[in-house]
Parts: C-alpha cells; sequence; structure tokens
C-alpha cells in the first residue's frame, strides 16, 4: 500500500476556515462543582447520584463559533418572516417559547408593553381580601374593600347637617388653612397656580362665596386644610376620626364644595379639572377610594375636552393642563390596579409620550417641589414597564437568559433615574 493513499487530501483554500471550538455543555450543578459532566440526558451522572434536578444552561452562546452564530442568526431571521407571514392563533396554554438567542431589551418597544392585556398580575387590595385565612373574620357576606369601606360611609354624611359660619371664614383662620394645603399636598401636586389661588380666595373673603368656580376652589383648598392642619392629635380609630370637630369643619367645606360642581360636570377646563383632582385629592384623604377614582376620573375627561375645544393653546395655558393632566392620570391609574373597579381597561398602562412643563418664571422654592413631581412620574413609568414585562414573561415562560438581560436593563434604568436628582436643597435639611 503506497503511503500517499492514506494521506488525507488537502483542504480546499476557496472554502472559509473557521477555528472550530467545542462549546461547553456541562450542566448547572457540574459547573458550581468544577466537576466533569458526562452530558447524560434528561439528567448527568452526577446530578442523579446527588438527587439533585440537571438543568443545562440556556441561551449562552459566549463559546459558539462565528458559524454556529450566522446559522443560529438565519434562523431567527427565518423565525421572523414566519411569525409575521402567519398570525398567531395559539391559546395562551399553547404558546410557544422564544427561541434561545432572543433576548428581550426592555428598551425596545415599550409602547406595546406598556398596555397589559391580561388578568390581573400582581397582588393588590382586592386580591388579599380573597386569601381564606380572612374568611374566618367574615360571617355571611364576602370580604372586599367596597364592603368594608361601607361600613363607615354613614359617617361620612356629618358635613350635610352643619351649615358654614362667619367665624370659619376669618381671615387669620384662611391664611393658615390655605399654608396647610401648601405645605401639605401643592407641593406634591402642583397644578394650581399659587398666585391666582390668593386671589380667588380674597375675592370669596372679601365679596362673600359665590356659586362659580373660583369658590368652589377656595372651599376645596379650605377642606385640605383643615383635614391636615394638626398632626398633634393622636386618633386611633376611623371612627374617632369621622366624630372629630377637625373633620366636621373639613366635610362642610368639601360639602359647600359639592353643591357648586353641579354646574361644571358639562364644562371642560382647567379650572374644571382643577376641581374635580382637588375633590379626588380630599376623598382620598378620607379614605373614600371609590368616590375618589370617579373624580380623578372626570378631571382626566375635563383634560380631554379641554385638548379637543382649545385649538392651539397658549404656552403658559399648556403648561398648567400638562400638569392637571400627569398628576390625574397618575392618581387615577394607581386606584385602578388596586381596587380593580374594571375588567379590561384597568390593566391599560400606558402613559402619554410627554412630561409635563414646569411653569415659567419659576421660583428657586418652587423646584424643589417640581423635581420631585417629575421623579414621581418618571419612576411611575417605571414601575408600569417592569409590571407589564413581568407579566408578559410570565405569561411565556422566559428563558433565565432573557430574564437576566432585563433585570439588567432595568436596574439600569432606575440608577440613571436616581442620578438624576437634584443635589439636596437646604429646605430639605
Amino acid at each position: 500500500m503506497s503511503t500517499g493513499s492514506s494521506k488525507r487530501p488537502p483542504p480546499d483554500a476557496s472554502r472559509p476556515t473557521y477555528p472550530r471550538k467545542r462549546a461547553a455543555q456541562a450542566c448547572g450543578t457540574c459547573r458550581r462543582r468544577r466537576v466533569k459532566c458526562d452530558n447524560e440526558q434528561p439528567s448527568c451522572t452526577s446530578c442523579s447520584k446527588l438527587g439533585v434536578q440537571c438543568v443545562y444552561q440556556e441561551g449562552d452562546k459566549s463559546s459558539f463559533d462565528p458559524a454556529s452564530l450566522a446559522i443560529l442568526q438565519r434562523l431567527d431571521e427565518l423565525e421572523g418572516l414566519v411569525r409575521v407571514a402567519i398570525p398567531e392563533t395559539t391559546t395562551p396554554q399553547n404558546v410557544d417559547h422564544p427561541s434561545l438567542g432572543k433576548v428581550f431589551r426592555p428598551q425596545e418597544g415599550f409602547s406595546q408593553r406598556d398596555s397589559l392585556s391580561c388578568q390581573e398580575p400582581f397582588i393588590n387590595v382586592e386580591a388579599v381580601l380573597e386569601w381564606p385565612i380572612l374568611r374566618s373574620f367574615v360571617d355571611t357576606q364576602p370580604l372586599s374593600l367596597a364592603n368594608i369601606l361601607q361600613a363607615g360611609s354613614a359617617e361620612t354624611d356629618v358635613g350635610w347637617n352643619r351649615l358654614l359660619q362667619a367665624p370659619d371664614f376669618d381671615e387669620d383662620a384662611t391664611s393658615q388653612l390655605l399654608q396647610n394645603f401648601i405645605d401639605n399636598f401643592h407641593i406634591y401636586n402642583p397644578v394650581i397656580e399659587l398666585t391666582h389661588l390668593q386671589e380667588d380666595i380674597r375675592t370669596s373673603l372679601y365679596n362673600g362665596l359665590g356659586w362659580d368656580a373660583p369658590a368652589c376652589i377656595s372651599l376645596l383648598v379650605f377642606a385640605l386644610g383643615t383635614i391636615d392642619c394638626d398632626h398633634n392629635d393622636s386618633v386611633t380609630t376611623s371612627m374617632t376620626s369621622r366624630n372629630s370637630k377637625q373633620f366636621q369643619q373639613a366635610e362642610s367645606f368639601f360639602v359647600a364644595a359639592q353643591r357648586r360642581m353641579g354646574q361644571l360636570l358639562c364644562r371642560s377646563g382647567p379650572v374644571e379639572a382643577q376641581i374635580f383632582f382637588l375633590s379626588g385629592v380630599y376623598l382620598m384623604t378620607t379614605m373614600r377610594p371609590f368616590e375618589a377614582w370617579r373624580m380623578f376620573l372626570q378631571a382626566l375627561a375635563c383634560c380631554q375636552g379641554f385638548v379637543s375645544s382649545s385649538g392651539v393653546a397658549q404656552d403658559k395655558a399648556s403648561e398648567l393642563h400638562d400638569s392637571i393632566y400627569w398628576t390625574a392620570f397618575k392618581s387615577e391609574l394607581e386606584l385602578r390596579l388596586e381596587m380593580s373597579i374594571t375588567e379590561n381597561s384597568a390593566w391599560n398602562l400606558r402613559y402619554p409620550q410627554f412630561f409635563p412643563s414646569p411653569p415659567r418664571g419659576l421660583q428657586s422654592e418652587g423646584e424643589a417641589g417640581w423635581y420631585f413631581y417629575l421623579a414621581e412620574i418618571a419612576l411611575r413609568r417605571l414601575s408600569n414597564r417592569i409590571l407589564a414585562h413581568s407579566t408578559n414573561v410570565a405569561s411565556r415562560e422566559a428563558s433565565l437568559a432573557e430574564k437576566v438581560s432585563s433585570i439588567v436593563e432595568f436596574e439600569q434604568q432606575a440608577q440613571s433615574w436616581q442620578v438624576s436628582w437634584p443635589l439636596p436643597k437646604d429646605t430639605f435639611g
């Protein structure tokens, strides 16, 4: 036998050569123990002896050669073309797992993922009340937030029986109520121009309360300032709080404002939106979330009408409208998520694409409130994205690599949000 016949033929120079590299196939347990894995399926010998679950890492391409990476990329492209050409008709129980090489990036496609069309993805108040351990506290009717709050609803009618008197509108007293409102409510929700508010209050005090929108706003400010004017009194129960003189006076202001809201229901504008939003804030402060949600919803309706009817608005009016809309939207959304008020639209978490602009001529003492306001909106948007993505991942059983990539990206966004905070001001010191 000739020696030439045993030699391999020389490689074809026209064919590309790749540095072939054997991909690591050891299971997770063998990798952590740093032992050799025999790659038996479904469980290797080491895992079988230890009696643990044998899991092979998926989606790790760090050790793949260029040829394998090119093949996987082409397969992903073909899969994408097939999905576009053939609409998905599978049920949630038969959803195909994503390809190993396809890793979700949170910065891509958030406008679609911000809307949830599935069932409730997290534990809210209504879900907690359905826990079996809480059923022992209920005899007949099911335990729900509406039933719990309805038990004390009769106590909220105390304001209807008390008429406002002249001492309630003393100039010194109302000045203190206005300051309480600014310190405890306006700083978190800057939806009212304080100069206009002070002018409306002076007009109401000197000329008497009218039945117009400025008088209604003044009464709501007085109600909020009264309900939060004394932090030293320790209230043990909600019943004690509702029987207090402070609550009765605040409720009288609110009832007087309610009597002026009827003519505002058919109007759309920033003033009407401010009135309904402040009403929602007062109702939330006094533990009436269902009524507050309706007020926030009405405030949003006023904002929508204001946009469609105003045409080209002035910059100042547009800034005010954006602030009211964002604040009402955030408050209404938070209540929907907690109380499961509606069936389908309750999980529509899509936020508008704009941020409210701070008012022109903003003084230095008001910057801190606006920084907090904008930071809270940004944090809410990030929370909605995480909630939407978590639900999407849970419904299709995403791979570990996809989950890790998403967590890292969300952590980077949270760190960027934290870095964007302004330096602490002396007002907080």
